[in-house]
């Protein structure tokens, strides 16, 4: 992996990590379809802002193509996602998060007809097995089955994203995927916000705060950075860095929630930062061979 797509990688878990904290805070005020909607207008006028100043570059082309790949992603797995924290902890829905990297390395070999190493297996479920530490197998209960679901439809429909966007990043360039996925999904769930009668004008600062966050940063900007390692490398390497989310996750915690961290939840981070160093240089040496 070049140094670009590792501080890609880092950026993205950091930016994704922190979006727990800013979703949590905007719901206690309005409604999950109505937050979504806020969210992807800010990313969508944030987007047409960045073209306006030439920042970057949107070229006429049948984005219609990209069908594929908004369905997952943001419309599946930000519907999934939103509804099933109304039902479930953050810490059941980081560890069942955490098991992307496994979904699609099991489907990326059938559907983009990749190779596997032996060791992007290991080191998947050493990131996995560092997740559940970091959360915790006491935390995890049978209640809210209903959240837990939808919490799985989001880890296959980010899955499913993940492939589907790589076949098409030869096509498309990183801007032009991100741009389209911002407008289908302000589009999308302005439509489901007006169906269930749930939208409404909410000036509250945790809600500005958070619609600017995560319409700004981890709507553009990380998705701009998963679509450019998309482009880079193999959704099966790109995926590991989604387990850095969880890390992050539990230092915010602890920073502003002052949430203890345990002495498993260091061994858990150190896992997973071994087992990204490791794959990556192991990538690194099988490449440089040929």
């Amino acid at each position: 992996m070049s140094l670009s797509v590792i501080i890609s990688g880092l950026s993205i878990s950091l930016i994704f990590g922190l979006s727990f904290l800013f979703t949590k805070n905007a719901l206690d005020y309005v409604h999950p379809y109505t937050f979504l909607t806020y969210r992807f207008f800010v990313a969508t006028i944030a987007v047409m802002v960045l073209s306006l100043l030439r920042i970057i570059k949107l070229s006429k082309k049948p984005y219609w193509r990209l069908w594929r790949v908004v369905i997952f992603q943001p419309v599946l797995y930000f519907t999934f996602e939103t509804n099933g924290l109304r039902f479930t902890t953050s810490s059941e829905a980081g560890m069942l998060i955490a098991i992307i990297p496994i979904v699609v390395m099991l489907l990326s070999p059938a559907l983009l007809k990749e190779r596997v190493r032996w060791y992007q297996y290991l080191f998947g479920l050493m990131s996995f097995f560092g997740v559940s530490l970091i959360i915790g197998f006491s935390q995890f209960s049978f209640q809210g089955l209903l959240g837990k679901l939808l919490i799985l439809g989001a880890v296959f429909s980010a899955a499913l994203y993940n492939i589907s966007s790589r076949k098409f990043s030869s096509e498309f360039k990183p801007e032009e995927i991100t741009f389209f996925m911002m407008i289908t999904g302000f589009v999308f769930f302005l439509f489901l916000s007006l169906v269930f009668g749930q939208f409404k004008l909410a000036l509250q600062v945790p809600v500005i705060i958070s619609a600017l966050y995560l319409g700004i940063f981890s709507s553009v900007v990380a998705f701009f950075l998963v679509n450019f390692m998309l482009s880079r490398v193999s959704p099966t390497i790109s995926s590991l860095f989604a387990n850095l989310t969880t890390v992050v996750s539990v230092v915010a915690g602890n920073l502003i929630r002052r949430e203890s961290i345990r002495t498993m939840q260091v061994i858990g981070m150190c896992l997973i930062i071994m087992a990204l160093t490791a794959n990556s240089y192991l990538r690194s040496s099988e490449t440089s061979k040929k």
